[in-house]
């Protein structure tokens, strides 16, 4: 088998075990797969998605109540960043930017 046609079959088995609400255990079992290898392709697309870098655009329809313990969380990864409702919009535009130049 090539190289590619195998990782393809392992791609094709992930999204199935995804969609199939089963553990990764009982989904080994149920297909003949040998669980050391598919806990590595496992890792390896868990890897994958984490190096995947993209900012998405943020549609807030509903309004809050302003005060100072009102907080915007937003969660990146390993990364959360609070920002409170009283900011300088200015120092947040300059964060973004940083955080996007790095993403790139």
């Amino acid at each position: 088998m090539i190289i590619a046609e195998k990782r393809e079959d392992w791609l094709r088995h992930l999204k199935t075990w995804k969609s199939s609400g089963l553990s990764a255990s009982r989904y080994c079992i149920e297909n003949g797969i040998n669980k050391n290898s598919f806990r590595y392709w496992i890792d390896k697309d868990r890897k994958k998605l984490s190096k995947a870098k993209s900012f998405i655009k943020l549609n807030i329809q509903k309004t809050m109540p302003v005060n100072e313990s009102n907080k915007i969380s937003l969660k990146y990864g390993s990364y959360e960043i609070f920002i409170p409702t009283f900011f300088d919009k200015a120092g947040l535009n300059r964060i973004l930017d940083v955080l996007q130049e790095r993403a790139s």
